[in-house]
């Protein structure tokens, strides 16, 4: 596999999950809302390790936005991913986007498919 920094990079093991359908928001949690106001239910969100210690409570996703349909990075609560899996990724813009968001704090993204099963088996357990 190619080095992270590398721009010509094919392809790259990525935590990948889905918003959720439906989400508590509001005042005491008392609205329903469908998916979150940036991603749509269903839109599928490459996740980046972690990068501070709160326990993957927040983290940064690239996926499409609801209104543009462009792909965004930002931070989301981890409660509303479902359906974690570790996928290769080959989209030119996400393999930039995680390339620019883990180089921008020192970090590296994941080398192979054991090491996404390994750190989704931690995230399972928490």
């Amino acid at each position: 596999m190619s080095d992270i920094n590398d721009e010509n990079q094919a392809s790259q093991w990525c935590l990948v999950g889905n918003i959720v359908d439906r989400r508590r928001a509001g005042e005491g949690g008392m609205k329903i809302m469908p998916g979150t106001k940036h991603f749509s239910r269903g839109t599928k969100v490459y996740c980046l390790p972690m990068q501070w210690g709160d326990g993957y409570d927040q983290i940064k996703v690239v996926g499409r936005h609801r209104g543009s349909k462009k792909f965004v990075t930002m931070i989301i609560s981890s409660s509303w991913v479902i359906n974690y899996r570790a996928k290769v990724i080959y989209n030119p813009e996400v393999l930039r986007r995680l390339r620019v968001a883990t180089s921008e704090l020192g970090q590296k993204n994941w080398d192979s498919e054991e090491e996404v099963k390994m750190y989704l088996s931690f995230l399972l357990k928490r």
